[in-house]
């Protein structure tokens, strides 16, 4: 079973300098060269141009790390509890609608030869959580 990380701060030092800098960046492609919108804009509009950049990260975010899951399968994901092992038969488009957006990613599709049955490998990874 995977050691999941729940609870465990992910946001270390080095990652947040690293969010700051990107940030400092994503301003001046948002706002150009000023990196910053012009004098008397509210704080409202700010707000909704930076909740914009966040979603559009959020999702990209969330898509390339199913994605990158999925092309990682370990061999272990494909033993069944009564001990068939499946078989890898390439993969599906999954797309699920998250509050920042659709995320898509190839998931991957597997065969039980001696059930005849579809098989997706059960180990936790994306999805609500349950």
């Amino acid at each position: 079973m995977v050691e999941r990380s729940i609870g465990r701060a992910k946001l270390t030092p080095e990652v947040r300098q690293r969010l700051a800098d990107m940030a400092a960046e994503a301003r001046q492609l948002v706002y150009g060269e000023a990196g910053c919108p012009e004098w008397g804009t509210l704080f409202a509009e700010i707000e909704d141009d930076a909740r914009e950049v966040g979603s559009e990260f959020i999702r990209l975010l969330m898509q390339q790390a199913t994605q990158e899951q999925a092309e990682t399968l370990q061999t272990e994901a494909l033993n069944t509890g009564s001990g068939e092992v499946a078989q890898s038969i390439g993969s599906e488009e999954r797309a699920i609608e998250t509050e920042s957006g659709e995320v898509k990613w190839d998931e991957p599709k597997a065969y039980l030869p001696k059930s005849r049955k579809a098989f997706f490998p059960s180990v936790e990874g994306s999805g609500t959580g349950s």
